[in-house]
C-alpha cells in the first residue's frame, strides 16, 4: 500500500511538472475576460464579462447572484487592470486547458475562463465537476458580483433569460 502511495505521489509530481512547463503570463494588457459556470441541469448558474469595445469604452455584462438577472455597465480601464491583477495573483495564466474528475460525474456543474490580451495571446481553460486549485476563479466572481452592485448597474434581462 504505501508503495502504491509513494508511486501515485511521484507520478503526480512528474505530471504536474510536464503541464505547467513553458506557461507563463501574456505580455500585453488585459483587454476582455469572461467567466461561466452552469448546472448541467440549466442554464447559467453564474456569468461575467469585462470587455474592451471598438470605441475603446470597456463595458461590464455581470450577475449579482446564481441563476440571477445579467447586469450592463460600463467602467474604466482600471476594472481590467484590477483584473488582470487576479490572473497574476491566482496564476490563472497556468490553469490547464480543462479539468475533469477522476471518476466520470453524469451531473454536476461546468464552467469556463476566458481572457484576451493586447498582444493577440489569449487565455482558455474550463472544467466539468472539477477546478482547478486556488481562489482564481472565485476571485474573479466576487469582483464581478461587486460590480453588478454598483449604482450604475442597469439590469438587461430578466433571470429566466440568460442562456
Amino acid at each position: 500500500m504505501k508503495i502504491r502511495a509513494l508511486f501515485w505521489a511521484c507520478f503526480s509530481g512528474l505530471l504536474g511538472v510536464f503541464t505547467s512547463c513553458g506557461t507563463k503570463m501574456p505580455s500585453g494588457e488585459l483587454v476582455s475576460i469572461e467567466y461561466t459556470r452552469s448546472g448541467t441541469m440549466a442554464g447559467y448558474e453564474y456569468e461575467g464579462r469585462v470587455e474592451t469595445k471598438e470605441d475603446g469604452t470597456v463595458e461590464a455584462q455581470v450577475m449579482r447572484e446564481s441563476y440571477g438577472p445579467l447586469y450592463q455597465l460600463v467602467v474604466d480601464k482600471k476594472t481590467l487592470a484590477d483584473l488582470q491583477r487576479i490572473i497574476v495573483e491566482e496564476k490563472m495564466y497556468a490553469y490547464k486547458e480543462h479539468y475533469r474528475p477522476l471518476l466520470e460525474v453524469l451531473d454536476g456543474y461546468m464552467w469556463s475562463f476566458h481572457a484576451r490580451f493586447s498582444d493577440g495571446e489569449s487565455i482558455s481553460s474550463s472544467g466539468s465537476n472539477a477546478s482547478p486549485r486556488g481562489e482564481g476563479l472565485k476571485r474573479l466572481r466576487e469582483y464581478f458580483v461587486r460590480l453588478a452592485n454598483t449604482p450604475d448597474a442597469v439590469q438587461v434581462e430578466d433571470a429566466g433569460d440568460n442562456h
